[in-house]
């Protein structure tokens, strides 16, 4: 206990100065106590470790799927309920989760090059990115599995053989341990070569990826590769390539959760979609044969996360036989959520609606009370900012807010609203079936210019749309239509005028609050 009281003050100080904390001035004389005058020196305070866990594409539906994660982060920790992506797609996310920022800030709007991908995000924040704040403040960093699409460059680079080869063993600046995928179909986890510390693979993976990164987790927690989490102050970034399509899993996994089927919520192939705008309002209802495979789909998910689940167990039983598991942060996310026929949309990402935005955030660690719900409004871009409070590092102005001092007891946060859009998609494909989403990296076609660009703004109760290429706007009252059943401004400028002065006051404040967070940056975004 008292140890646990000493990290949580170490914590919520945000002391950088290792050097005094050790018992030395940062000029580096000695302290009287060192040279046996006065008391004793205290015994130094170990710094928190930090494992941030990060899925692709998981929604919230696969959640109960995920007994381990749930018992031993969720239940152990805090749950954020009402936590958002600005952008429900990968690279923009990720994006946002290693800098702090809305994209419009971190310049990577897409999953691939030129306005996305790997060799954008090179070009933007790379050198200045969580890894890098964290590396300052004498932090050993693990990066392990999906780091940015198109890594370790984009297909349409006009490179050499030697040049390629120089790319696929680089290593990004603030990471100490890397092992990341860099050739073959790290999706499909069957067929991967991976560069590790600058090595790269001579031979093609066959065993799943996700056991071997797993693994590659728990050996770093147990002394691998320099790291040492009894001592402290180790951060691991593991992003898992599951859930996303072709949701790939063991074969042992094959005939399991054989009866599971995707939750019927009121949205599912919702009944009226005319208050609906663009393709939405255009979708037929689901066939038969749709719900069937949405059906056969959602069982591939849950089996595509199991051996994830299965690591969170393993590695909390590491950390707690290496004694650092009081001393560790562990954080659970996802990049974007999933949709499989709510509002009769073919499955995939990209839009506006919960299912896609609102994702899961659990965090247990020191000074957390276990089974603490917030609802306070946060976001991906608050996930940098709170893991540099966490290790005491300092962090140029960001967009995002640290989320510490809340779970540590502290008053609610002060943000009001949060930014929300949709990004680039141009390799957007249409799937053999024409239902699913196809597996990166597919062709591109000229499906993603009928996909309606939007942005938007929630305050948490109300979600306010408003499409870029259309003269229409979309209003949900998430509290009393949490499946946004209802666009309370259907009828567009007839909606607006017959609501009642308070009403039109909230959507003024809304698009008020839109117009502002479009182009906003650091503290003006809260």
């Amino acid at each position: 206990m008292l140890a646990a009281l000493a990290v949580l003050a170490f914590a919520g100080l945000g002391l950088r100065d290792v050097g005094a904390a050790s018992g030395t001035h940062p000029d580096g004389a000695q302290l009287a106590s060192d040279r046996g005058e006065g008391k004793p020196a205290p015994a130094a305070q170990k710094r928190p470790n930090l494992v941030f866990i990060l899925t692709d594409d998981l929604d919230k539906s696969l959640i109960p799927y995920m007994p381990n994660t749930t018992r031993l982060i969720r239940d152990q920790g805090a749950d954020f309920t009402n936590f958002y992506v600005e952008q429900s797609s990968c690279c923009p996310s990720r994006a946002s989760i290693l800098s702090g920022d809305y994209a419009h800030n971190h310049g990577v709007i897409g999953n691939t090059w030129p306005e996305g991908g790997y060799d954008r995000w090179k070009q933007t924040k790379q050198d200045d990115d969580l890894a890098v704040w964290l590396s300052k403040a004498g932090y050993r960093n693990a990066m392990l599995g999906k780091y940015f699409n198109e890594y370790p460059y984009h297909p349409g680079s006009h490179l050499s053989n030697a040049r390629k080869t120089r790319l696929r063993e680089y290593v990004p600046p603030g990471w100490h341990s890397w092992a990341s995928p860099v050739q073959g179909n790290a999706y499909a986890q069957d067929h991967y070569k991976l560069n590790v510390d600058g090595h790269v693979d001579q031979d093609f993976h066959s065993d799943y990826l996700d056991t071997w990164l797993g693994q590659r987790t728990l050996d770093l927690v147990d002394g691998g590769d320099g790291f040492d989490f009894a001592q402290g102050g180790q951060f691991i970034y593991y992003a898992s390539y599951s859930p996303h399509t072709p949701y790939a899993y063991p074969n042992s996994l094959q005939d399991s959760f054989a009866d599971a089927r995707y939750p019927r919520t009121p949205d599912f192939d919702e009944a009226d979609t005319s208050d609906k705008f663009g393709l939405t309002r255009q979708r037929a209802l689901l066939t038969h044969h749709d719900v069937s495979t949405i059906d056969e789909t959602f069982r591939k998910r849950i089996r595509s996360v199991q051996v994830l689940d299965q690591t969170v167990a393993r590695l909390v039983q590491t950390l707690a036989d290496q004694d650092a598991l009081d001393n560790t942060y562990i954080i659970f996310t996802s990049d974007n959520g999933y949709h499989m026929g709510d509002h009769r949309r073919e499955i995939g990402k990209y839009t506006q609606f919960q299912n896609d935005v609102s994702v899961p955030l659990f965090i247990r660690g020191p000074g957390i009370t276990p089974g603490s719900t917030y609802n306070d409004l946060a976001g991906n871009i608050d996930i940098a900012p709170t893991i540099a409070d966490i290790a005491g590092a300092s962090t140029p102005e960001v967009d995002g807010v640290s989320l510490l001092p809340r779970l540590h007891g502290g008053p609610p946060l002060t943000r009001k609203y949060f930014l929300l859009g949709r990004a680039l998609t141009p390799s957007n494909a249409t799937s053999a079936d024409g239902l699913e989403e196809p597996s990166d990296p597919d062709g591109e076609n000229d499906r993603s210019s009928e996909l309606n660009d939007f942005t938007g703004v929630t305050n948490g109760r109300y979600k306010l749309i408003r499409y870029t290429h259309l003269p229409h706007e979309e209003l949900y009252d998430l509290n009393h239509d949490p499946y946004e059943l209802h666009n309370l401004l259907a009828d567009d400028a007839a909606s607006y005028a017959a609501m009642t002065p308070a009403g039109r006051h909230a959507v003024d404040t809304l698009r008020a609050a839109l117009d502002r967070l479009v182009d906003c940056a650091g503290a003006t975004c809260q």
